[in-house]
């Protein structure tokens, strides 16, 4: 088996685990996130200053 078959193979392995998160599929969960915080301190009153 060659170097990149075997990178493969690992890699098509590891994706079908449930434990381990690649990084191509971190991005999205990444993203939404950060979405949810932003919108949740949009939603925040806003406080006066002293």
């Amino acid at each position: 088996m060659s170097r990149s078959s075997k990178f493969i193979a690992s890699v098509v392995a590891a994706s079908k685990e449930e434990a381990p998160a690649l990084p191509f599929q971190r991005g999205a969960a990444r993203k939404a996130m950060f979405a949810r915080i932003k919108a949740e301190s949009a939603n925040l009153p806003v406080r006066k200053q002293a």
